[in-house]
């Protein structure tokens, strides 16, 4: 009997990740009977292939390929992983990501009732800093036999997260992902939806998606320039493709303003770019690659910001098209309110863009005592074309945990009754409001302010609601200590424990060793360090070192490295900016110090304030 699904993973060097990548298809609550696990592994040079065996040996349906010879991309594993594959539908999995526990076998079985050629499911990215959706408008309701080109944004997010797919359709059109840096995904995805004419659409969360600073992929190693290089190729071959002209439309509006705009001129690289010229000359060529197939590049442009941006570019008034181009990549907005709607208009004056309306500003105007009752009231201020469709309660910073409530909606007001909040999860909360078909704004603390004198401060601030049934104050502060920590933001040690007088600032990610918790007068816990001073003990600003990788790097400060293998120079321990530097094999580097990311990755800082990695396959202590 056939298996239900396919689950594909393309794995190099992702150790760290793959227990809880695979933890999540073991825990999938679903027969395992039913599905198969795939995983192709491209010559890893880490414990992967013996991560990855533990595993075979205990479950049936996990499988293993292993490559002999490194292929470089996740393409030819995934091509490989398909062949193999014998589930009625094929999902791709990368190795550093995780399927829901719960709401991929509700997704995969839905589609599969439906007998979807295809089917989207939510998926959710996860920082350090919070969850949010990762592409909410391609999974922004629930529907059954939708056509590809009834779903506008269908090739906004083009990657493997929240898809399912017929393996038939990719074996009879014989779809498969070419060798690429970068961009595979793209045409895959883009002939694949071509050949499809049934779509299942799901708000299910599906799809974990992540994006950890320490996990520092290959698409993040590309430079901008390099992408739109990749960008051009691929707009050519989109142009060349043999797909219907709706499909192939949406398809280059997505590579225009997503790619050409959005993440190529829109963007403070360009900005900061002492080698512009070479931005236009490419931008250029991809306009003539449009006009070479009858396509022009206005007709792809929805955004009025890019369409001005577009009309000031053609004005080839490079001054003024810099200007502009810096005022709304910056967000130099203001915000009025005109005819209960709000507008946003640029600090500077421009001919080229009238003030925009903004779909949804809703304003919390507090608790109010209506018949009897108490209900919490918000104002929406919208144009009269915008429908308010739904109401929540969103977890702050995680939008996985977001609660639907009743509401009633007159003369442009919410009201929300009170009693709705006392059954409801103990949780810190945003209000949320959707509307429209697929958008949706957390509730504004204040209205809209366009002083010409004076900026209101804080004019940006939602509503956050502080649950009162939470735990008590004491419990957001370490209260025993048994191991090191790091600081999660700057901190400042002190002589004494009621913090009048300060030592020195701490940076985020520097490790400290206390000794013992003492209380302050008040009895708030503050840590005494090794050398008798005195820091915070408030889970804010420390936590617990987590060292369990730790044996794979450097972790005691060395007065000098030698590069053993290419890396890269970054001006903050996120890695997540563009690198300053390429370092070469035989370098050597003066480190002053170690410094951790939040989630405890060791990084080594240099003489000069930079930072490198502390891993050992990289870098070598000089004797």
């Amino acid at each position: 009997m056939g298996k239900l699904v396919s689950i594909i993973v393309s794995v190099y060097n992702k150790e760290p990740y793959l227990k809880k990548c695979i933890e999540s298809l073991i825990n999938l609550n679903i027969d395992h009977s039913k599905i198969e696990a795939i995983f192709v592994d491209d010559c890893s040079t880490d414990h992967s292939v013996e991560i990855i065996e533990s595993y075979v040996e205990k479950f049936e349906f996990i499988k293993i390929i292993k490559l002999p010879n490194n292929t470089g991309s996740p393409s030819e594993p995934r091509n490989i992983g398909m062949k193999e594959a014998s589930g009625k539908y094929l999902t791709l999995l990368d190795a550093d990501d995780w399927l829901d526990t719960e709401g991929f076998p509700k997704f995969i079985n839905k589609v599969n009732e439906d007998d979807a050629e295809f089917g989207l499911g939510q998926s959710y990215k996860h920082t350090n800093k919070n969850i949010t959706f990762h592409a909410r408008f391609t999974a922004y309701k629930d529907s059954s036999n939708l056509k590809p080109e009834e779903i506008e944004k269908i090739f906004r997010a083009v990657g493997p997260p929240g898809k399912v797919f017929k393996r038939s359709i990719v074996e009879d059109n014989q779809i498969e992902f070419e060798h690429m840096k970068f961009g595979e995904d793209k045409l895959f995805f883009i002939e694949l939806i071509s050949k499809i004419s049934n779509i299942t659409m799901s708000t299910i969360p599906v799809y974990h998606v992540n994006r950890y600073d320490e996990n520092v992929s290959l698409v993040k190693e590309t430079s901008v320039l390099d992408k739109a290089y990749l960008n051009k190729e691929i707009t050519r071959r989109i142009c060349k493709a043999d797909i219907p002209l709706p499909l192939k439309k949406l398809a280059l509006s997505r590579m225009v303003e997503v790619d050409f705009f959005r993440r190529f001129l829109h963007t403070k690289t360009f900005l900061k770019s002492d080698n512009k010229q070479e931005f236009y000359i490419l931008f250029n060529e991809i306009e003539e690659i449009l006009k070479e197939h009858g396509f022009q590049t206005k007709d792809f442009l929805k955004n009025k910001i890019f369409t001005a941006m577009y009309e000031l570019y053609q004005s080839e008034n490079e001054d003024e098209f810099l200007k502009f181009t810096h005022d709304v990549v910056y967000g130099n907005w203001r915000f009025y309110v005109q005819n209960d709607a709000v507008y946003k208009e640029l600090e500077n004056n421009y001919d080229i863009i009238n003030p925009i309306a903004v779909d949804c500003y809703p304003i919390y105007e507090g608790t109010q005592y209506i018949n009897g009752e108490m209900y919490e009231v918000i104002k929406v201020l919208k144009p009269e074309h915008i429908n308010i469709t739904a109401l929540s309660l969103v977890e702050i910073n995680n939008v996985l945990n977001t609660q639907y409530i009743d509401f009633d909606y007159k003369n442009d007001k919410i009201y929300i009754n009170q009693k709705q909040f006392d059954q409801l999860e103990a949780l810190d909360v945003n209000l949320c409001v959707d509307h429209g078909e697929m958008d949706s704004t957390l509730v504004y603390a204040s209205y809209p302010s366009n002083n010409e004198t004076f900026k209101m401060k804080r004019q940006s601030f939602k509503v956050e609601f502080i649950n009162r049934l939470k735990e008590n104050k004491k419990n957001k502060y370490f209260t025993n200590i048994s191991d090191s920590l790091i600081t999660l933001k700057k901190t400042k040690i002190y002589k004494d424990f009621e913090f009048k007088e300060a030592i020195m600032n701490l940076e985020p990610g520097s490790k400290v060793v206390p000794t013992e918790i003492k209380y302050s007068s008040n009895g708030t816990p503050r840590l005494v360090l090794e050398d008798g001073s005195i820091m915070t003990a408030n889970k804010d600003f420390v936590t617990h070192i987590d060292e369990k990788n730790h044996h794979k790097y450097i972790t005691e400060v060395p007065s000098e490295v030698k590069v053993k293998k290419t890396c890269k120079l970054y001006d903050s321990r996120s890695f997540k900016n563009e690198p300053i530097k390429i370092l070469k094999i035989g370098e050597n580097i003066k480190i002053s110090n170690i410094i951790y990311t939040n989630n405890s990755t060791p990084r080594l800082v240099t003489e000069d304030g930079n930072y490198l990695t502390a891993n050992k396959d990289f870098i070598d202590i000089t004797m």
